[in-house]
């Protein structure tokens, strides 16, 4: 049966897995995305809920249940925040390999936290400096949770993950209840890893290297 690892303890072929993403390739440039719709009728069709009990996972080429790990190749084109949430997932080792690692899921371990309204417009100088991830110094090879920073503009809902270990990768969502963080088409939220992880973590006081 499946349970919730500790921060710290994670070894073996997961560990690994955040290795392989430390390899890429400087990034300058890049085009922008255009701006995305105003879909005003997700957080009502999430029950007002705006974080997710479970991160969708979508693709997954490292099969441990990371997602997306190609670097981006836009830079994004994001919403303001109008009100933001703050919820962390903790890895769930679900399954595992046929080579013995482990396969997790990302389940949410307490209830949404807003975000201060004095901390917003910080928190918006920093969706501004999101950019293609840079791996050419790699990154390292620890585990820890997840952060979804879920903010609502005019009831369009957009997700941030941050990566609490790592390189502090960032993934986008334009829902986070129905599509994979970092998945390619969407509006504005683009499709793969983002650097800024570690200023928003800041920003938000969340980061467990504190």
């Amino acid at each position: 049966m499946g349970r919730i690892r500790p921060v710290g303890a994670f070894l073996g072929s997961a560990s690994a897995a955040v290795v392989l993403m430390g390899c890429g390739v400087q990034w300058s440039g890049t085009s922008t995305a255009d701006k995305p719709e105003v879909r005003p009728f997700e957080l009502a069709d999430a029950a007002n809920r705006p974080c997710p009990d479970e991160l969708p996972t979508g693709d997954d080429p490292s099969g441990h249940g990371f997602g997306v790990q190609e670097v981006a190749d836009d830079h994004p084109s994001l919403l303001s925040p109008n009100e933001a949430w703050v919820c962390q997932y903790d890895p769930f080792d679900a399954a595992t390999t046929t080579s013995g690692g482990a396969v997790y899921e990302w389940r949410r371990s307490d209830q949404p936290t807003p975000v201060d309204s004095a901390d917003l417009p910080h928190l918006r100088d920093a969706l501004g400096g999101l950019h293609p991830a840079d791996r050419s110094e790699g990154c390292n090879a620890d585990l820890g949770p997840r952060w979804l920073v879920v903010y609502n503009h005019g009831g369009d809902l957009t997700g941030l993950v941050v990566d609490d270990y790592g390189c502090r990768d960032v993934r986008l969502t334009d829902n986070p209840h129905t599509t994979p963080p970092g998945a390619d088409d969407q509006e504005g939220a683009v499709g793969g890893i983002l650097d800024g992880g570690e200023a928003i973590l800041d920003i938000l006081g969340l980061s467990r290297q504190g």
